[in-house]
């Protein structure tokens, strides 16, 4: 019993993180349809741009620490070596991601900060 409820809460915190980076899609497509629609100049497109690919950076790295949190639940619930093998493997995978898409995004927001300030 215990085990299906937390295949539940697992399955609640996979989707709760592809949601955020779902959204994150959404407001960074609409962000961006905004800018290319009312903005035809290439320079405050490019600025733009930076900060939209700053927000969406910022939602996928917020989705990915769900998605790694709910993996690693469920290795403690069905441990094999198996599953810790898969683990490992995408906890490396997304962390790579998260690290180089966290660089990312201090960047643009370094960029940001210098050509405001």
């Amino acid at each position: 019993m215990l085990y299906q409820l937390l295949d539940v809460v697992v399955t609640l915190i996979n989707l709760f993180g592809i949601g955020i980076v779902f959204w994150g899609f959404v407001v960074a497509a609409i962000g961006f349809i905004r800018v290319k629609l009312h903005h035809h100049r290439v320079v405050y497109f490019l600025k733009e741009a930076s900060k939209i690919r700053a927000v969406l950076g910022t939602y996928i790295l917020f989705g990915l620490e769900f998605m790694i949190a709910g993996d690693i639940i469920h290795t403690f619930i069905k441990p094999s070596q198996e599953d810790l093998i898969v683990l490992v493997t995408i906890v490396g995978i997304r962390t790579v991601i998260s690290y180089f898409l966290g660089r990312e995004v201090d960047q643009a927001r370094q960029d940001q900060i210098i050509k405001t300030g």
